[in-house]
């Protein structure tokens, strides 16, 4: 009894000296107020433990660093050294001989995408949401100041290898400290500031998403990548400014021997057998979903928007890996011609974008050709309700086309030249390069005595070229006074447009 009167106090005097200890550290001397106990927690010692977090941000990386992520990505497989808050490149892992001798990314993946928010109010929230910014804004944490980050996930790339073995870089210079590779990465955009210099916005967005291209609110963020304000739009051209990489996937180098080498080396047996009738078994179904495509194809032939788009969706469930609503499988520019058909205009130039993105045999497009080509495809197909830029750019292309083919009728012709008149003053070019529309004024009396020579009607191919003539030309033909030489112009002009309508 007297030993344990004796210690007890010893022990409450520990307890006591432990507790004084513990509030002397929390207690610290930031301005902020925050407690240093951070420093000396589970948490903080772990905080920079790249086990911890395999999908960082990379905000902090400046445009240069940006631009070589991007060009090593575009050929191969990215290697890194990933130790507590930093993570670098290690540009040399490669071999630039072989491009992809390591393996390389596949073609991206793009998603409809939502903004996200991400708000950093002390360091635990810094270690845990944006532990590579620690470097950066750790040192402003400390000192309670608080930051806001927006960012749009367009879209995902990843690797054609899902795990990488320390035997697979073993003598390859340049990838001694590799710790991890990069499997995938997100494309998009971000920006991040300081709470205290971010003003609310009706939308709802602190940098101008989704105020149609604007810059204005951009300007305010300290670092950002690609351009919040355009990861809405329709145009790929305008869409380029939202492909940036955010963030990435990293996986852990696995120790020892790749394991494929050995499995590829073994001989058949009755489960790899089995297998393989199994495959077997399902090229023999693709006889069915090859029929549901030709019935696809026949139905878009036919003008049958609806009822391709039921014949590809029969299709899709029999061939589940190459879905024709997949921009990668080979089949979305004839399904987005059948949404166009179905009355589905905006989601079938679309898709026919992301297909056009996928293609190999389109890598050399860029974005304002592929925006061309999916408003070229949009004014041939696309029917029902449409706005006013597609109902012009589908008439414009109708005539263009009566002009050489003589199933539209006179009707026809007539209709689209209506609409010609009717849109033409309304509807502006978006830009610089929109050439269908600049150079309507010069090209619509051409397309219109074509199209109604081609179909039979050589007055009215007469009478809508003469109407149609606009600015300088119009100003020339009233110059001139002598009734004779200008109906022998007419008559030249006519000749020249429509072969049908030539005076002999």
């Amino acid at each position: 009894m007297k030993r344990l009167l004796v210690s007890l106090p010893l022990v409450l005097l520990t307890g006591a000296s432990l507790s004084c200890s513990l509030a002397a550290q929390t207690k610290g001397s930031r301005d902020s107020g925050q407690s240093n106990l951070m420093a000396d927690s589970f948490a903080g010692k772990n905080a920079c433990n790249p086990d911890n977090d395999l999908r960082p941000f990379i905000i902090e990386w400046d445009a240069t660093d940006m631009s070589s992520f991007e060009q090593h990505a575009a050929s191969d497989i990215v290697f890194v050294h990933y130790e507590g808050c930093s993570l670098r490149v290690l540009d040399e892992c490669r071999n630039e001989s072989i491009r992809g001798e390591q393996g390389a990314y596949k073609p991206a993946e793009w998603t409809s995408g939502s903004l996200e928010t991400l708000d950093v109010n002390n360091e635990a929230e810094l270690y845990a949401k944006l532990p590579l910014g620690q470097a950066t804004l750790g040192g402003r944490v400390q000192g309670g100041e608080k930051f806001h980050m927006e960012y749009y996930v367009a879209g995902t790339r990843t690797a054609s290898r899902d795990a990488v073995y320390q035997s697979d870089l073993a003598g390859k210079y340049g990838c001694e400290k590799a710790t991890h590779f990069v499997h995938g990465y997100n494309l998009g955009a971000f920006a991040l500031a300081s709470s205290k210099n971010l003003t609310a916005s009706a939308g709802g967005s602190a940098f101008g998403f989704g105020a149609g291209g604007s810059e204005t609110r951009a300007s305010s963020a300290e670092k950002k990548g690609g351009k919040l304000a355009v990861c809405d739009s329709e145009s790929a051209k305008e869409v380029e400014g939202c492909k940036a990489p955010i963030r990435v996937t990293l996986r852990n180098i696995r120790p020892g021997e790749n394991p494929e080498k050995t499995a590829m080396a073994a001989p058949d047996t009755p489960d790899s057998l089995a297998a393989a009738a199994i495959v077997n078994a399902k090229v023999e179904m693709s006889e069915e979903a090859s029929a549901r495509f030709q019935a696809a194809q026949r139905s878009m032939g036919a003008g049958d928007g609806k009822n391709c788009l039921k014949e590809f969706d029969a299709h899709d469930k029999l061939n589940a890996k190459n879905k024709s609503s997949d921009p990668k499988s080979g089949f979305g520019f004839m399904r987005g011609q059948c949404l166009m058909l179905a009355g589905q205009c905006d989601a079938g130039k679309a898709l026919i974008r992301k297909s056009a993105e996928q293609a190999a045999h389109m890598k050399t497009m860029g974005p304002e050709q592929i925006d061309a080509m999916a408003q070229q495809y949009g004014s041939m197909y696309c029917q029902g309700k449409m706005n006013d830029r597609d109902t012009l750019l589908k008439a414009i292309t109708t005539l263009s086309m009566g002009s050489n083919n003589s199933t539209l009728g006179a009707k026809g012709c007539e209709e689209a030249y209506q609409t010609v008149k009717k849109l033409k003053l309304k509807v502006k070019p978006k830009d610089g390069e929109d050439n269908t529309l600049i150079h309507l004024d010069g090209n619509l009396p051409a397309i219109a005595a074509g199209c109604f020579g081609r179909n039979g009607d050589c007055k009215a191919a007469r009478a809508k070229m003469i109407e149609s003539f606009a600015g300088e030309r119009k100003a020339g033909f009233d110059k001139i006074k002598d009734p004779a030489t200008l109906e022998k112009i007419y008559d030249d002009l006519v000749g020249a447009y429509s072969p049908k309508c030539k005076k002999v």
